[in-house]
């Protein structure tokens, strides 16, 4: 599920500023980028990511401003000085050159000072903007959520309504087989006698390699369960893909087996609900 969250958390030693987006992918990706790539806190959090989600692709980028107070502190630069020192004492010994080294002279040199620079992020100020960022991001994500729970649900239902009709239809289909066969066996004995017996148990066969109630009744049973997943606070993205494919494939062996026109355009509208389906659960986490 996609989403995204940004933030601005003020401190007494900075500011920092935190931007997060989540796309679609059927793994964890994660990726952050902070002040320094060093970081140590990059290992924790990753963790705290992966408490918060579980599948997508996510990039999260922190940035921070440091006080003027607390930017960084000033040194003078030593080894420099003592160049400088050297060079005008082998200047005056050489040459004879007169003049001595003031405190105004010092402050006029370059490269004289070093400025230290510290971007260090206070840990638990980075660790707390963080959760709170990634927080933001999942209420963001919910509300897709909740659009993509609704529609999986309508198609979910309307599996449902074209297996109910596949139901209704299969006595008349049998009818309609019976009714052929024994058209065949007349056909074949070229007489209007036919031993019943027979009929019946040739249907029985015939019929055996036909039915479909049990691939019926399994695909009733993975839709519920499709359902009922759907209605799970935890992580179901996964479960919802193997429930898919099970659905798939009690599909295709209805199709298959099913010789009837009637049956065979309710199973083609089966099957687009359930690809249509399988595309929108590899958002779901």
């Amino acid at each position: 599920m996609t989403g995204f969250a940004k933030l601005e958390v003020e401190s007494p030693v900075g500011k920092l500023y935190g931007e997060a987006r989540a796309l679609n992918s059927r793994y964890l990706e994660i990726s952050i980028k902070l002040p320094r790539a060093d970081y140590l806190c990059e290992q924790k959090l990753r963790e705290l990511v992966k408490r918060y989600i579980k599948r997508g692709k996510v990039d999260v980028t922190i940035k921070w401003e440091r006080s003027t107070e607390q930017s960084g502190a000033q040194k003078i630069n030593e080894g420099i000085l003592s160049q400088y020192v050297e060079t005008i004492k082998t200047l005056k010994e050489r040459y004879g050159l007169k003049g001595d080294l003031t405190i105004d002279n010092v402050f006029s040199l370059k490269d004289i000072f070093l400025y230290e620079e510290n971007n260090n992020i206070d840990e638990d100020v980075l660790m707390q903007s963080f959760e709170n960022l990634l927080i933001q991001l999942n209420a963001e994500r919910a509300k897709e959520g909740e659009l993509i729970r609704k529609d999986l649900a309508a198609r979910a239902g309307a599996i449902s309504s074209n297996l109910s009709a596949i139901e209704e239809q299969w006595p008349r289909t049998i009818k309609m087989h019976e009714g052929k066969l024994r058209e065949r066996i007349i056909e074949i004995t070229q007489t209007p006698s036919i031993d019943e017996s027979r009929v019946l148990q040739e249907l029985a066969i015939y019929m055996e390699r036909l039915d479909v109630t049990e691939e019926i009744v399994r695909l009733k049973g993975h839709i519920e369960n499709f359902k009922d997943t759907l209605g799970s606070d935890d992580p179901v993205g996964r479960k919802l893909d193997f429930i898919v494919q099970e659905m798939v494939r009690e599909s295709n062996t209805i199709g298959s087996k099913a010789n009837n026109l009637f049956i065979n355009e309710r199973v083609i509208q089966i099957k687009v609900e359930i690809e249509k389906i399988r595309e929108q659960v590899q958002n779901v986490e």
